[in-house]
């Protein structure tokens, strides 16, 4: 998001980016103290850096650079920056790493990376000397369970709406397309369509369990020689039965397999601007229709 605005005020958050589910969780990411690695961060100091981390950071997951979420907002509270974090539910990898947040709950941390731009040698007086850094450059923040390098940079609060994110998660989900010969071969009630290429088909009701032979008796493997039709023979041309290797109906299916699982990863990756991401699904839209 371009044009962030940043409020000074205690109890203001930044401009918010829009997240597409309920994975949503607050945590502090630093304190002016002195960390376990030596280090003091002066919240002014990170305050000027959040406009870059912002724009282009991530946040990982223990520091292994992959993004599990994206920064949404931030503001000052009790002198140290608090950020909100939304975590995907894209990929096997963000469930389970989601379900470790809710189980550490407030007990969970946060830790930062980044370049140290300036920064000088602080020796108080009878005391042990530490690296104060005066400018910083952010990249990542990322979930580090209980042992952060600052010990104040813990997790605040965590969505617990497991349920309505197991909805949001149904409702992306796509429905299932079930193929038939002909219009009255579809259960009653359902809406029958036509496919670009003269297929008749309808979708999956969601909670519908269809068996696999059900599948595969729709899924026109055997064809007739002549006119195609998924019959032993079809009593018209008495062609013998085609068999093909691999089936227009199974071709189909790993199409739209493959199809899905590029959408999932275009969802979870990161565009610099959101029109780039929504033009690029918009275009995978496009195919994925003319196709099947």
């Amino acid at each position: 998001m371009s044009g962030l605005l940043y409020k000074q005020a205690d109890s203001e958050w930044s401009t918010s980016r829009n997240w597409y589910n309920s994975r949503v969780m607050d945590t502090f990411i630093s304190s002016p103290i002195v960390d376990k690695q030596g280090d003091m961060i002066p919240t002014e100091t990170l305050k000027e850096s959040m406009n870059f981390y912002m724009k282009y950071g991530i946040y990982a997951y223990k520091h292994d650079e992959i993004p599990i979420g994206q920064p949404l907002a931030w503001r000052i509270k009790d002198d140290k920056v608090l950020l909100r974090v939304g975590i995907h539910n894209k990929l096997d990898m963000h469930d389970k790493i989601w379900k470790e947040i809710q189980q550490f709950g407030s007990n969970g941390a946060s830790s930062i990376r980044g370049e140290a731009l300036s920064q000088n040698q602080v020796c108080p007086p009878g005391e042990s000397c530490f690296t104060k850094i005066d400018k910083l450059g952010l990249w990542s923040v990322s979930w580090v369970g209980d042992s952060p390098a600052n010990p104040e940079a813990t997790v605040q609060t965590v969505s617990m709406a497991k349920q309505d994110d197991e909805e949001e998660e149904e409702e992306e989900k796509p429905k299932k397309r079930i193929y038939i010969d002909k219009p009255s071969d579809a259960p009653e009630g359902v809406d029958v369509k036509r496919g670009k290429r003269g297929g008749h088909f309808y979708y999956q009701k969601s909670g519908e369990n269809v068996s696999e032979n059900e599948l595969e008796s729709n899924s026109h493997i055997k064809k007739c020689g002549e006119c195609s039709k998924p019959v032993e023979k079809c009593g018209k041309c008495n062609k013998p039965v085609e068999v093909e290797k691999f089936s227009v109906r199974e071709r189909d299916r790993e199409l739209y397999r493959m199809f899905t699982n590029l959408e999932t990863l275009i969802n979870a990756s990161r565009f610099e601007n959101e029109r780039d991401r929504r033009k690029i699904q918009y275009q995978l839209e496009r195919i994925m229709e003319w196709l099947f």
